[in-house]
């Protein structure tokens, strides 16, 4: 009996702590907007504070052009956070990385007037970063790409080791 109401309580106490991680509410916001850096040097950003897309050209730098998102292309991202749970990706923790090269990301975002500010990279694999990287392609390949402002940059050189 005595493990059992250890067992009950232990289980009370856990749910209780992840209850208390910040996540967000199922409508998106008006204010929302963000600033979404990523890549193997996080030199790619879609930015919707300033309205841009800034590509990155490996060995010929960066290249930035307009980048205006429609609200319903601003929902499906939002929902895509929020179904990745981007506010409780891990970290980005530094020491040797479990592959090379990696993906970082680094996102600035305004959300019911909160201000966020996180990091983290794809160098260990998890659970939560598949996720992502499954929220990432999908806002590549259905968003970002297909846009003639993407179409028309020019395409990089050389490449990451």
């Amino acid at each position: 009996m005595r493990r059992l109401i250890f067992f009950l309580t232990m289980l009370l106490v856990l749910s209780a702590c992840n209850s208390t991680s910040e996540v967000l509410r199922k409508e998106k916001p008006n204010d929302f907007a963000f600033s979404l850096k990523y890549g193997v040097r996080a030199l790619n950003e879609l930015n919707t504070y300033d309205n841009t897309y800034t590509k990155d050209l490996v060995e010929d730098g960066t290249e930035t052009t307009d980048m205006v998102l429609s609200n319903e292309e601003i929902e499906v991202i939002y929902e895509k956070f929020r179904s990745a749970d981007v506010l409780s990706l891990p970290e980005e923790k530094g020491g040797p990385p479990c592959t090379a090269p990696y993906y970082r990301y680094e996102l600035s975002m305004t959300v019911d007037g909160e201000e966020y500010y996180l990091k983290w990279d794809t160098s260990c694999e998890s659970k939560a970063l598949n996720r992502w990287e499954r929220t990432m392609n999908f806002i590549n390949r259905e968003i970002i790409y297909p846009k003639d402002e993407y179409q028309s940059l020019p395409e990089p050189t050389g490449g990451y080791e």
